[in-house]
């Protein structure tokens, strides 16, 4: 007989997830006065691992945007084999601007509930009045026998079971393990170890993938077009924030910050992307058009590896990439 859960506010664990600390205690904050069992995760290298340590089962996105929330939700379905069996209710934080988005997405069943709470909200109890009826309604499903966990968002399916690496799959490193993860050569990870020749995998190589965070439109463009003929995929972040969100999605090996972005500095946002355990190797070239000392010292104190100075051409940006990109180099 299936053991029933203590969903009583008191001892029901809540879990509230963000990208931000102040955002992530601010909820927690408005929820401790009534559940007694909440906890925070803020660091995306801790996601996975801070929803099978607590197993809630109520989970509240605290993003502060609606994609960041869906790509943190998907994201542990692909990454973690718990949250398939753990039976929880989500509760979504949203802005007014995404209200029809996230009730559409609620309606289809990717999310349960959500509240309209950024920038500030006028009705704080709303959100603790959504996790009493998420835990009322885990309560009665229960009580009357409904144990089924929580279905994947649309798109992704369940984990299949684990087996033992095949040696080259031990020697994998973090990124292609996020890579395989997030859906990239499923065929061929899926497939048993020994296969007939017929159906061996192709051999063509990893694709290189490199992220430029840049602001301006023109460029944008220019980069992009500088690197026309070499085999890499050419991503692009105009914040600070998109930057982070491409890191994890994309999980490029290379990345050109632009020391001046709208929402934060490039050595800011270089030092919170080395702060991540993940992206520790990812060597980071800061673009700017000057060269000042502090920038230089401040850009390689945060963990930037090498400098381009604009205007530079396609002859020093391809030495560049030849030098941080060894795969590139002997192709």
């Amino acid at each position: 007989m299936t053991e029933l859960n203590d969903l009583t506010p008191k001892r029901a664990a809540i879990l509230v997830a963000s990208q931000s600390v102040a955002d992530a205690e601010l909820v927690g904050k408005l929820l401790q006065d009534e559940f007694h069992n909440v906890r925070l995760s803020t660091k995306p290298e801790f996601a996975v691992e801070d929803f099978e340590q607590h197993r809630p089962s109520v989970l509240v996105l605290a993003f502060d945007t609606l994609e960041a929330a869906q790509r943190y939700y998907i994201g542990l379905y692909r990454l973690s084999t718990v949250v398939h069996e753990t039976r929880h209710r989500v509760v979504v934080l949203c802005n007014k601007h995404d209200v029809w988005t996230v009730y559409d997405l609620c309606s289809l069943g990717h999310f349960d509930d959500y509240v309209l709470f950024w920038p500030a909200t006028n009705d704080a109890p709303r959100i603790r009045m959504s996790v009493h009826q998420a835990l009322r309604i885990m309560t009665a499903k229960e009580q009357a026998g409904d144990f089924t966990p929580r279905a994947a968002p649309a798109g992704v399916s369940a984990p299949k079971p684990p087996r033992a690496a095949a040696p080259a799959e031990a020697e994998t490193d973090t990124v292609r393990l996020g890579r395989q993860a997030s859906g990239e050569q499923a065929e061929v990870h899926a497939s048993p170890a020994r296969q007939p020749a017929a159906k061996a995998p192709s051999a063509a190589p990893q694709r290189l993938a490199v992220l430029v965070v840049e602001d301006d439109d023109f460029q944008q463009k220019l980069i992009g077009r500088l690197m026309n003929g070499l085999e890499i995929d050419v991503l692009f972040a105009g914040t600070g924030a998109q930057a982070l969100e491409q890191m994890w999605e994309h999980k490029p090996d290379l990345v050109l910050m632009d020391v001046g972005l709208p929402d934060t500095s490039g050595v800011e946002a270089t030092r919170k992307i080395k702060s991540i355990g993940q992206f520790g190797h990812v060597p980071i070239l800061m673009v700017t058009g000057h060269s000042e000392r502090n920038i230089v010292v401040d850009s390689l104190k945060a963990g930037a590896a090498d400098f381009l100075v604009k205007p530079f051409d396609k002859n020093t940006l391809h030495e560049k990439l030849r030098q941080f990109l060894p795969a590139l180099a002997l192709s």
